[in-house]
């Protein structure tokens, strides 16, 4: 069989793009076998992965006002105030890291309730578990681990922004603001408490499905906790889809440290947990809480032990 030039051009640049999309595939199958494995994401600016490289026993700086020294297993894609954006390229000399280092975000893993790390390949391997379909245990399991998200310094939104938080969700009205494709994001109160919380959910029926607005896949339940002074100290915000499934229906909780910590605190679960939110929000605060040190204990810092950025 013979072949045109055309026809040669196009096997050829056939054969190129399976082999580039080849040479794709085995570059990001090794990255993200480097990430499973504690490693950076090549999806994030390396300033956000060099703190996991970093050659240091803990991670160090200044969280909310008060000095914290974090295991690196509870410090991924740490990022503090004045880094570069997303894209951005750091300008000038790197700048030593120290307890005066205000901290801007960070997260990490924990397994609840025993409020594990991922510090271990056996831990690191539990993990990896509950997202593996050729794990024997993967269709009977609800995952443990927990997702958690800290903002503080420049993106700390302020103090009181649970109570602003929950206002402008209750106060928002979907024809009323002009955008009427919204209505599911509407809420009204829901009669009861649930696991002692307040609950607010959308109310009507949507005209193009007649199913109500509740169902739908974007919906989200709205869970509220306000302590005596009527102040919300807590907010929960729960999805609707793939109920009943609760393995993948997701939680997302705010809380805030202060006036302990000046900082937010997301943490996102699996719905099957929401039972449980107080003792996953004492639990979480209270492993915040132990990053702090002793002031008087964080000068000189050893050269050892000194973080510095990329």
């Amino acid at each position: 069989m013979k072949f045109s030039s055309k026809g040669k051009l196009a096997v050829f640049s056939l054969y190129g793009l399976v082999l580039l999309v080849g040479v794709f595939s085995v570059k990001w199958m090794y990255a993200m076998a480097q990430f499973s494995q504690g490693g950076g994401s090549p999806l994030f600016p390396p300033e956000m992965n060099a703190v996991r490289d970093a050659k240091t026993a803990f991670v160090i700086g200044d969280l909310g006002g008060v000095p914290v020294r974090i295991p690196h297993h509870f410090a991924n894609y740490v990022e503090y105030d004045g880094d570069p954006g997303f894209g951005e390229k750091r300008k000038g000399p790197p700048p030593p890291r120290t307890y005066q280092s205000r901290l801007s975000s960070f997260g990490f893993m924990v397994r609840f309730p025993d409020m594990a790390g991922r510090s271990s390949p056996e831990l690191w391997k539990d993990y990896e578990n509950y997202s593996d379909p050729y794990w024997k245990g993967y269709y009977d399991s609800i995952s443990p681990w927990i997702d958690v998200g800290l903002s503080s310094g420049e993106r700390y939104p302020g103090d009181g922004f649970l109570e602003y938080a929950v206002d402008a969700k209750l106060r928002f009205d979907a024809e009323r603001d002009g955008y009427p494709a919204l209505a599911v994001k509407n809420y009204a109160e829901v009669p009861g408490l649930e696991h002692g919380l307040t609950v607010y959910a959308p109310p009507g029926t949507d005209p193009k499905t007649g199913k109500p607005y509740r169902q739908d896949d974007y919906a989200e339940d709205l869970f509220v906790h306000r302590g005596k002074d009527e102040k919300v100290d807590t907010y929960i915000t729960c999805t609707n889809r793939n109920l009943p499934n609760l393995k993948f229906t997701v939680c997302d909780q705010y809380i805030d440290l202060a006036p302990e910590m000046h900082t937010e605190i997301q943490i996102q679960y699996s719905r099957y947990w929401l039972p449980h939110w107080r003792e996953i929000q004492r639990s979480v605060s209270d492993l915040v809480l132990g990053f702090k040190v002793d002031p008087l204990s964080t000068a000189p810092v050893s050269a050892a032990s000194q973080l510095v950025a990329p």
